[in-house]
C-alpha cells in the first residue's frame, strides 16, 4: 500500500500509523493507536524481565525420626527441581557438640545427592544452629542440552542410513 493512502486511511479512523518493522523490505507498518502501542510495549517488557527466585527453608533438629528425615528430603529435592534455593537449619540443643551438628549436615547433602544442588558457602554457625544454603545445580541444565543435542544427532544419523 502507498505509505500516503496508509496516513489517510489511519487520519480517517483517527489512528496512528506505526512502523513495525522499518529493517524489512518494503517496511512494514500498521495502523493502531499509539497509546495502546507503547502501553503494549511497556507491559512485554516487564513481563519478559526476570522475576526473583523465592528462598525456601527446611530445619532439622538433631535427634529426627527415620521418617520425618525422609520426608525432608525429598521436599528439598521438590523445591531444587522447583530452582528454588533452600536455607538448610540444623537446630541443636545445649548439650549438642558441634560435631554431632556437622554430621547430620552431611547425612543431608549426601542425601541430597551432587548431581541436583550445589552448596554455595561453607556451613555457619549462628548460636546453637547451623545453616547452609543450597542452589539447584546449572551444570545439569547444561549436560540436559547436551543429551537432547546427542539423542537429536542420533536421530538425525538414523534418517540419513
Amino acid at each position: 500500500m502507498d505509505k500516503f493512502e496508509a496516513i489517510r486511511i489511519a487520519q480517517e479512523q483517527e489512528l496512528d500509523l506505526i512502523e513495525v518493522a522499518p529493517n524489512a523490505k518494503p517496511p512494514v507498518a500498521k495502523i493502531y493507536s499509539w497509546s495502546k502501542f507503547k502501553y503494549q510495549q511497556e507491559k512485554k517488557k516487564k513481563d519478559s524481565k526476570a522475576r526473583p527466585v523465592e528462598q525456601k527453608g527446611m530445619w532439622f533438629k538433631t535427634f529426627i525420626g527415620e521418617g520425618d528425615f525422609n520426608h525432608k528430603i525429598d521436599r528439598i529435592k521438590e523445591f531444587l527441581a522447583k530452582k528454588h534455593p533452600i536455607k538448610i537449619t540444623i537446630k541443636g540443643r545445649n548439650r549438642v557438640s558441634r560435631e554431632m551438628l556437622k554430621e547430620l549436615l552431611d547425612k543431608v547433602i549426601l542425601s541430597l545427592g551432587d548431581s541436583i544442588m550445589e552448596v554455595t558457602d561453607m556451613p555457619k554457625q549462628e548460636g546453637r544452629n547451623l545453616m547452609l544454603i543450597v542452589r539447584p545445580n546449572k551444570i545439569k541444565k547444561i549436560n540436559e542440552k547436551n543429551d537432547e543435542n546427542q539423542i537429536q544427532d542420533t536421530q538425525s544419523d538414523e534418517q540419513t542410513l
